[in-house]
């Protein structure tokens, strides 16, 4: 699954959904997640969606009674909808979708999938059919409902299933969907009994593109899930009965697929295994039912989340169940002065001749204050060193330090731990960021580009500060330029800077790269050329900077 947005809910949608995680809101509760997610009610099968910056979670419901009793089979009648922002606080939409919204199914809301697609939310499900059943299966069937918002209202898209018994080269029994995108191909995976198949879908996502295909993976039993990260494919799946999660790889949909293992074991007092893998806002999670809630078991489930890892080869690492994963913060950072902290040194980070590295923090060495500026699209930034001029460029191969260049350059920041601070990407599509090489905490080390491991040596603080004052400029006389802010003026660009009221248009002696400043020294716009259009900043104090040299400019 590959989903990307940002910005899901209004300002004002997201006051409201911070009542509904206080009050409640239609007779839905709010969770506040450790492992379980939820415990106001027994879930199970889930999957994810992110969408805008959201995180969706789709979730069956276990409505079985306590263990003892002889109850052997499971009782479920409707699906509920979770959304979070920040992997802590979960509000739960309620029961918004049911058995009974499909006027042709009979019982049994099984697991399902929901992905978003022309402007609505489409939610594929396994249902048994009232009427449609051949010998030797259970009858189940897959049906899809749409509506325009994750939390409804849900309707049956189409008025009858999608796939049933009479589907050709269908399953005995028609479970557990799975929607993938593989570029404008969209496919449909399901199956259980060691049967598994796939199926194009048309870009209406209502109708079948093609016949029904064996997915030829030996070891699968049900639960299917496809998703891509560098360069591969990655199914997983459930394999044998009670379940452990395992994996294939392949380098297209179609194969050849190789064989991985296991990623999760059998689960405590839980027959079936039923994963989603998802990657939010910089972090891949492994979604997955146990029976930890109280009175939990076999059919008394209840939704986990844990960390994934990939290592440098993209092989998955097994998952560690813990209590839960840590509450982030999904908000944009603030542009301005920083000083830059590894969480488990408490060392700055410094640019040091050209190498950024950590040193013992020192609020008098510039060369450990940062600039930060938004990039041109969401949660991309610039790094400038205060003191040097020089942007923090990672590079994109394992092992290589981290560098510092004349030359701006764009990184992906996402917040890894609420408390512990932000993850510093090279490349982010490849999980490959910003580490202290051997969780070291000598003073002098250098960072590398390395592996996403979540340790707290690839964790980095942002602390607020205040950028030292610009020397008092004195009166140059080159029409509105008022002096050299900082340094020499000796670029040829700043010779002859001249500032035009009537166009608001800055303009400079000759064509270069330039930056345009507040006064706190914040990139306010950056370019190349001999025009600064300021049409749509309002007036002030500003300087331009080319090379290394600053000169200063009042903007009327």
């Amino acid at each position: 699954m590959r989903t990307r947005g940002s910005g899901f809910f209004t300002t004002l949608e997201w006051a409201f959904f911070g009542l509904f995680c206080l009050f409640g809101a239609f007779g839905a509760q709010s969770a506040f997640a450790a492992n379980p997610l939820t415990t106001d009610f027994y879930s199970a099968d889930a999957a994810a969606l992110v969408h805008n910056d959201s995180l969706f979670i789709f979730a069956g419901h276990d409505e079985q009674g306590p263990q003892g009793n002889n109850n052997k089979a499971f009782i479920m009648n409707d699906w509920h909808v979770l959304v979070t922002d920040d992997m802590e606080h979960y509000h739960d939409y309620g029961a918004v979708l049911s058995v009974k919204t499909f006027k042709w199914a009979n019982a049994s809301a099984f697991a399902g999938h929901c992905e978003y697609r022309n402007g609505k939310f489409y939610w594929y499900v396994a249902v048994h059919h009232g009427t449609i059943k051949e010998n030797g299966s259970e009858g189940f069937a897959i049906g899809v409902a749409v509506a325009d918002h994750p939390s409804g209202p849900w309707k049956d898209a189409i008025g009858q299933a999608l796939i049933t018994d009479n589907t050709p080269n269908d399953v005995k029994l028609n479970i557990d969907p799975a929607i993938f995108y593989d570029g404008d191909d969209i496919w449909m995976y399901w199956g259980s009994w060691s049967a598994g198949r796939r199926v194009k879908l048309k870009e209406n996502m209502i109708e079948l593109a093609s016949t029904p295909e064996d997915i030829k993976i030996k070891d699968f039993f049900e639960a299917p899930w496809m998703h891509y990260f560098r360069g591969n494919y990655y199914f997983s799946y459930a394999s044998g009965y009670p379940s452990t999660t395992n994996y294939s790889m392949a380098p297209s949909l179609n194969g050849p697929w190789t064989q991985k293992g296991v990623i999760n074991d059998k689960m405590d007092n839980s027959e079936t295994n039923h994963q989603a893998i998802f990657k939010y806002l910089g972090h891949w999670y492994f979604m997955y039912h146990g029976a930890n809630s109280p009175g939990g078991w076999t059919y008394r489930r209840s939704v986990n989340i844990d960390y994934l890892y990939y290592d440098r080869d993209g092989l998955i690492q097994k998952i560690k169940h813990t209590d839960g994963v840590d509450p982030v913060n999904n908000a944009l950072l603030e542009e301005g002065g920083y000083r830059l902290t590894v969480s488990h040194s408490n060392l700055a980070l410094e640019d040091n001749d050209g190498i950024v590295v950590q040193q013992t923090a020192d609020e008098k060495n510039e060369a450990q204050l940062w600039v930060l500026a938004h990039g041109d699209s969401a949660r991309y930034y610039t790094l400038k060193n205060f003191a040097t001029g020089r942007y923090y460029c990672p590079p994109k191969t394992l092992l290589d330090t981290v560098k510092t260049s004349e030359t701006s350059c764009e990184i992906r920041i996402e917040n890894a731990s609420a408390k512990k601070g932000y993850f510093l990407f090279a490349d982010y599509d490849s999980d490959y960021l910003g580490d202290v090489l051997n969780i070291s905490k000598e003073v002098g080390m250098p960072v590398i580009t390395w592996v996403r491991t979540g340790t707290d040596n690839q964790k980095v603080q942002f602390a607020k500060a205040e950028l030292p004052k610009v020397e008092p400029p004195t009166d140059s006389g080159n029409g509105g330029t008022t002096g050299i802010a900082r340094g020499i003026l000796n670029a040829p660009a700043l010779q002859q800077v001249h500032y035009d009221a009537s166009a608001r248009v800055i303009r400079l002696g000759a064509e270069a790269s330039w930056a345009l400043l507040d006064v706190n020294g914040v990139v306010v716009r950056r370019g190349y050329g001999r025009e600064i259009q300021v049409r749509s900043v309002r007036s002030g104090m500003y300087f331009v900077r080319a090379a290394r040299t600053t000169a200063k400019v009042l903007v009327k």
